[in-house]
């Protein structure tokens, strides 16, 4: 295997990786979803409405960092170029 098949083996391999995060992540955002509309329907009782708060925002806050965790893969695996290009 030449070096060429080599990093396009590897690009393909982190692509999935990074698109199984993706995916990952849009399953989480419906389970907030879902468990929103779930605290929405139990706000009456107090000790429920308490657990399920903590449990809502603990998952927020995952689901953000994993979206930024997802975001960081992307551009280190696939940096942009920089433009050497001088403005005239």
């Amino acid at each position: 295997m030449d070096d060429s098949a080599c990093a396009c083996s590897a690009t393909n391999t982190l692509q999935n990786e990074i698109d199984e995060v993706t995916i990952a992540v849009s399953d989480l955002e419906n389970l907030v979803y879902m468990q929103q509309l779930v605290l929405s329907e139990r706000l009456k009782h107090s000790t429920e409405r308490d657990a399920l708060f903590t449990l809502h925002y603990a998952l927020c806050d995952r689901l953000e960092a994993l979206k930024k965790t997802c975001g960081t893969l992307e551009r280190v695996a696939f940096p942009q170029p920089i433009s050497t290009a001088t403005a005239s």
